[in-house]
């Protein structure tokens, strides 16, 4: 959490909340580390993209990758490794026909 929140304030409009599991939005598993919902936005803190879902951050490292990640603008080329992205929660899987 600590890395976490030392990367939220060296963005200068970032926002960082604490709260139990966002259930709309993220799939969290108890005990299995924190989870994260991600959203870029403008200097107005408008929406400026899609919300990202992160987690489980189990290790210092995942929370060291994470704020790299966000520190470089949350690219989409990669450097996010697979297993740091969230399932999103139940309700926002299409159902299969």
């Amino acid at each position: 959490m600590d890395e976490l929140r030392r990367t939220v304030q060296q963005c200068p409009h970032g926002v960082m909340v604490s709260t139990g599991c966002l259930g709309k939005v993220l799939h969290c598993r108890r005990g299995r580390g924190l989870y994260a919902a991600v959203q870029p936005c403008g200097v107005d803190r408008i929406p400026a993209g899609i919300v990202v879902r992160l987690g489980p951050l189990v290790t210092e490292a995942d929370a060291e990758a994470i704020g790299a990640w966000l520190r470089a603008g949350m690219p989409d080329d990669g450097t996010l490794p697979d297993r740091l992205r969230a399932a999103p929660a139940p309700q926002q899987v299409a159902d299969l026909n």
